[in-house]
């Protein structure tokens, strides 16, 4: 994150001397979610997906573009320098669970439940699957990060999508489906479950 802090910094020298100060200016007052390239792709992904499906008041549209959505998420796997506002935070260091704003209504919820990480192991019995225990929600590493942050603050986040704590109990919700409201409740406010490996604070700009 530091080397990156570096280049930003020498960068908009760079730009400054040669007579482009304005595109850094640019840069800075845009939505801190549309300056990460892959972070603005996957946002606009997300309306194309939207949009149609909650305008055309057919119900297998809406399934349909909640399938789209969740491969969706499964596809873009890991990020880095993501910027996201800290929107919620519950629980403590045991069984944190943090909800954080990456767009317009689109949210990153991460949990460390072991409690649910039994249950998962429990429901695979039941399914007759045998899974490895899910990693947590927030690495150690992050908890720390975590306990300097306030609410409302902007802050950069790198992990992975859909690997927490008691993931097996999110496959079980897949298994028995999304009613049509549901769905188009999470088509309109989609919210992710996620593992959070670093948390920091911006880059100044």
């Amino acid at each position: 994150m530091a080397a990156r802090r570096g280049l930003l910094i020498g960068g908009a020298g760079l730009l400054a001397v040669g007579g482009g100060g304005l595109l850094m200016e640019r840069l800075a007052g845009r939505p801190c979610f549309q300056r990460n390239p892959a972070q603005k792709a996957f946002l606009d992904d997300l309306q194309a997906l939207a949009r149609p499906a909650l305008g055309s008041q057919n119900p297998l549209a809406v399934q349909e573009a909640v399938k789209q959505t969740l491969a969706l998420a499964e596809r873009q796997a890991a990020f880095s320098d993501w910027c996201a506002t800290l929107r919620k935070i519950e629980g403590n260091d045991r069984n944190v669970a943090v909800t954080f704003e990456i767009g317009p209504q689109v949210s990153l919820y991460a949990f460390n439940d072991w409690a649910l990480s039994t249950a998962g192991s429990l429901l695979d019995k039941i399914l007759g699957t045998k899974k490895e225990a899910p990693p947590p929600g927030l690495t150690d590493a992050a908890i720390t990060a975590l306990k300097a942050m306030r609410l409302g603050e902007t802050v950069m986040l790198a992990g992975r999508f859909g690997e927490i704590a008691g993931s097996a109990l999110a496959d079980l919700g897949k298994l028995l489906g999304r009613s049509e409201t549901e769905s188009r409740q999470f088509l309109q406010t989609p919210r992710f479950l996620a593992r959070i490996d670093a948390i920091a604070p911006p880059p100044r700009v």
